[in-house]
């Protein structure tokens, strides 16, 4: 049975790892707006 939230979150959670990518840091802004989550900087 095809699962395509799975594999969404999946591939978000792959790009998540790429550094600067603008997709992840709107999403990062939008944890932090809505959720208070703290972005975190590597390094």
């Amino acid at each position: 049975m095809p699962l395509p939230a799975i594999t969404a979150s999946l591939f978000a959670r792959f790009a998540s790892r790429q550094d600067d990518s603008p997709q992840m840091k709107m999403i990062a802004a939008l944890r932090n707006q809505f959720g208070g989550h703290a972005v975190e900087k590597k390094g």
